[in-house]
């Protein structure tokens, strides 16, 4: 039966989703290729006598000597060229650059720094030059793909309905810095709600005590909807308060002098028993990770299938050590050394911790209110098919009365 009452919802809910991603991505699109046409006249122009693709970007006498390198693009299609540019600063002269590839089995450059896409893959671009005896270097990180997507291309460069993207690893992503949901904040009844919009995922709440205020450190990973599994850590707080938290209680999302530096990397389980990482989000500050692959997982719920192992650095060591003890508490085990962190434990490092989280589960069981929600749907759909069709059989009856 649940099965059957998420096909009816998905059917309506995707085409929600596809036609307000379709719009506002149409929309994006036109925007972003309107600017990007005219970044890449002006980058022809100025690259028309210029052999080797180095803009003259002297800084003032006395900088130290720099050298970057600028592109539109960070992917390249297969028998495509994109091109790079080597920026050298803080010297009088241009240096002659020098451009090599980590594999030309997928991606080539020449003298001049277009690069060529051979087959798909990633391949690291570096440009050298030598200024004043020293060698100083710049590397570029290409993805070769068997051909272009425009979403894709967009989602790198600028958030779009709450989603931007990364080649690297292949991954969707929210952009903490600029959500909408910081507005928001976060409270149980977001987690009882999910499962009727088809977001099916195991979570886990640590709660503590610091500094005057309440905070909720929260993990969640398992199925979002029809395209995406993944999984989120997020930092709560709110003003300090002895009542008890219940099903209205709601955390707000934290000021930026109380967001953490975090690391979160994805496992996924495959049916040989392996585990395969999905994506690594890199060790930043964020009040909310995230990370989203396509595709769907063989169980939604519980997804034990999927493991994360991350790390999170707090402001000192008696923040770290409020939320050891509140890892104890929700059933994770502490190791004496960070090589012997067993699945569900962590090991607490002066104000950081590392962790492994795989079964621990806090999210109710909502299958029985799932099932019957799914029923009423199913049969208000039915009934609704039914009107229509009767509706139809008698004005076909009333044409064999006019005949």
């Amino acid at each position: 039966m649940k099965k059957f009452s998420v096909r009816f919802i998905s059917f309506f809910f995707a085409l929600f989703i596809v036609s307000t991603t379709i719009f506002a991505a149409t929309t994006a699109v036109s925007e972003q290729f309107t600017g990007q046409k005219a970044a890449a006249l002006q980058l022809v122009d100025s690259l028309k006598n210029d052999t080797s693709a180095v803009p003259d970007t002297r800084a003032k006498k006395g900088a130290q000597p720099s050298l970057t390198i600028s592109s539109d693009s960070l992917t390249v299609t297969v028998n495509r060229k994109i091109q790079l540019v080597a920026v050298v600063t803080g010297t009088d002269v241009l240096p002659e650059i020098t451009w090599t590839s980590s594999d030309e089995k997928i991606a080539t450059v020449d003298k001049k720094g277009k690069v060529k896409g051979v087959k798909a893959g990633k391949a690291n671009i570096t440009a050298s030059c030598v200024i004043d005896g020293e060698t100083y270097y710049a590397t570029y990180a290409v993805k070769v793909v068997t051909s272009s997507n425009l979403i894709k291309d967009l989602l790198v460069n600028q958030q779009v309905l709450s989603y931007q993207y990364s080649y690297e690893d292949d991954y969707y992503y929210t952009n903490d810095k600029e959500a909408w949901q910081y507005n928001f904040g976060y409270g149980k009844l977001y987690d009882i709600a999910a499962p009727y919009i088809l977001l099916e995922y195991d979570y886990v709440r640590v709660f503590f005590e610091y500094e005057g205020k309440d905070w909720m450190l929260q993990m969640w990973k398992g199925q979002y909807g029809l395209i995406f599994y993944g999984s989120e850590i997020g930092i709560y707080t709110k003003p300090q308060t002895d009542k008890e938290d219940n099903f209205f209680t709601f955390y707000n999302c934290p000021a930026e002098e109380d967001w953490l530096k975090m690391q979160m990397t994805l496992y996924h389980q495959q049916l040989n028993g392996e585990y395969v990482r999905e994506f690594t989000r890199p060790y930043d500050t964020y009040w909310w990770c995230t990370g989203f692959k396509d595709g769907h997982l063989r169980v939604e719920e519980p997804a034990d299938e999927l493991r994360v192992h991350s790390k999170i650095t707090f402001k000192d060591k008696e923040m770290a050590n409020l939320v050891a003890q509140g890892l104890l508490d929700c059933g994770f085990k502490q190791a004496s050394d960070r090589d012997k962190i067993q699945t569900d434990g962590f090991y607490l490092d002066g104000d950081s911790i590392h962790f492994k989280w795989q079964h621990i589960n806090e999210a109710e069981n909502t299958m029985p209110i799932k099932v019957g929600a799914g029923f009423i749907i199913a049969t208000n759909i039915i009934s609704f098919l039914l009107s229509i069709l009767s509706f139809f059989s008698l004005l076909g009856l009333g044409a064999l009365f006019l005949i």
